[in-house]
């Protein structure tokens, strides 16, 4: 069970001498073992959004990642920003170049651990992956806190009528100045336009103070944004295990040639999928916990330094408790489900047993036969060479003698059975 909030230990803290810039060539180094470029080839190849709140609240869009680093180089640094980048799609890179991420980094000092998460973008999240993008907290010398994460979401691609869930990620960086002279947030998007996408900008054209008014809003609504996903896509995935158990309990191993059989085949092959994905859920589950109890640990700090009042903290206790007991339950349900797919491949074994038991069977059935028939055909050889014997011994007997008596050299001739010689 998490601890509780008002009871959570701060966070590990670190210091600002272990930040870091990317170095300038890092980017480049790594491209080989990129599935596809993370950031934009080209800068007219950008979709940013820029929130800033002085001198006057106002919002831009960026189409081009050059006039977004004009912007941020000559616009004077306002106490609190917003930047949303978004990609295409989630098989296409950020939409910024490296060259303008670096360019606000730099602007913000921002430690180059954010530029590792950026390079999660640019293709789906890969399950050697899973483990990865949990939240960090690094403290700067003027008080300020640092803080990202990743956060995979499952989300619902109905197209056609048929419901399929695939796994994104949103990058969350956020630096909390308690004096609130130097707030950032970044936010990162597998798609343009995606949900949290439009809440933010929705949120920020009506009533910003509601995001930026406290450290932790805009955390809770990425996590009542997209955690309730993760409710019905593992859902589905129990149903496709109850299915592949069902195929499994109805096989007939003495009848391997019925339609059921044939097309229980390919079920059988879907379950060690299901474990697979089962396996990687586990992981991004966890890390999205890790998350929560860094959050839950962070607004008890907070708090403690009276960096929020009273109700601040009440209520982000009470919405991070909600979803870190969501979360642990989710997990749950996922151990469940791998017992269930261990459970079916356990029974899968003792059908493959018996199946092959079967063949072998049959195999054995066969090969007895085809023994009988050598059998037969090796008492009919034997017959049959007793016969040629017994003629060849005759032959023996009789045929010399015959010949003796029709050859005229021979001085004697047989008269009856008797021997005359010849005078």
């Amino acid at each position: 069970m998490a601890p509780r909030a008002d009871q959570a230990r701060p966070p590990p803290i670190f210091s600002e001498q272990d930040m870091r810039t990317p170095e300038s060539d890092y980017y480049k180094s790594i491209l080989p073992y990129l599935h596809y470029p993370a950031f934009a080839p080209r800068p007219e190849e950008s979709d940013i959004y820029v929130f800033d709140t002085t001198p006057e609240a106002k919002a831009y869009s960026f189409t081009n990642s050059e006039l977004f680093e004009s912007h941020i180089a000559n616009a004077p640094k306002p106490d609190a920003r917003v930047v949303s980048i978004c990609c295409r799609n989630s098989l296409r890179p950020l939409g910024i170049t490296e060259h303008a991420l670096i360019n606000l980094m730099s602007q913000y000092d921002i430690d180059s651990s954010f530029f590792e998460l950026a390079l999660s973008f640019g293709y789906p999240p890969q399950n050697s992956e899973a483990g990865f993008g949990g939240m960090t907290v690094k403290q700067r010398h003027n008080g300020a806190y640092d803080m990202h994460y990743l956060f995979t979401y499952a989300e619902d691609d109905n197209k056609g009528g048929t419901t399929t869930w695939k796994i994104r990620q949103v990058c969350v960086f956020q630096r909390y100045d308690p004096s609130k002279s130097e707030n950032l947030w970044i936010l990162l998007h597998a798609r343009p336009q995606s949900k949290i996408q439009q809440q933010i900008k929705h949120t920020l054209s009506t009533n910003p103070a509601l995001l930026l008014g406290s450290w932790a809003s805009m955390h809770i609504l990425v996590l009542s944004t997209y955690l309730g996903g993760w409710r019905w896509c593992i859902r589905n995935l129990g149903d496709d295990i109850i299915k592949t158990s069902d195929i499994v309990l109805f096989l007939d191993p003495l009848d391997p040639k019925t339609e059921n059989h044939k097309g229980g085949r390919f079920h059988l092959l879907k379950q060690q999928y299901l474990d697979d994905k089962l396996v990687s859920l586990a992981a991004r589950l966890g890390v999205a916990l890790t998350t929560l109890r860094q959050l839950e640990k962070l607004n008890s700090s907070f708090h403690s330094k009276g960096f929020s009042n009273d109700e601040e903290f009440h209520s982000a206790t009470g919405d991070l408790m909600y979803y870190t007991t969501t979360l642990e339950g989710h997990l749950e349900s996922v151990k469940v489900l791998e017992r269930k797919v261990s459970s079916i491949a356990d029974l899968l074994a003792v059908v493959l047993t018996v199946e092959n038991q079967a063949v072998s069977i049959g195999i054995n059935n066969k090969m007895l036969g085809v023994n009988n028939e050598l059998v037969k055909l090796t008492n009919k050889s034997l017959d049959e060479n007793a016969t040629v014997r017994i003629i060849t011994l005759m032959t023996l007997i009789y045929l010399p003698a015959s010949f003796v008596a029709l050859d005229p050299g021979i001085g004697s001739i047989i008269d009856g059975g008797t021997l005359i010689k010849r005078g």
